[in-house]
């Protein structure tokens, strides 16, 4: 999804994208509450658009863990 109001996620901190996230959850909860669907509905869609930045970013640094890894455990293995 996109939100034309979001600026570039990229340059946000890790912590940064957390504490938005529950900050607006906690008003999107409050929307519910008071019945506004249509603010719900774009609430959820920025909520949409951070937790798919943090996954992406976790995901990218597993797959780094996992090369790095591989390359770290060959000087550690003699089969001498």
């Amino acid at each position: 999804m996109f939100n034309p109001l979001i600026d570039n996620l990229h340059k946000l901190k890790d912590d940064d994208i957390e504490l938005k996230i529950q900050d607006l959850t906690k008003k999107y909860h409050i929307a519910a509450k008071c019945g506004q669907g249509q603010l719900c509905l774009q609430i959820s869609s920025i909520l949409n658009m951070l937790n798919d930045e943090l996954k992406t970013r976790y995901r990218k640094r597993m797959e780094d863990l996992e090369k790095n890894k591989d390359k770290n455990l060959d000087g550690l293995i003699n089969i001498d």
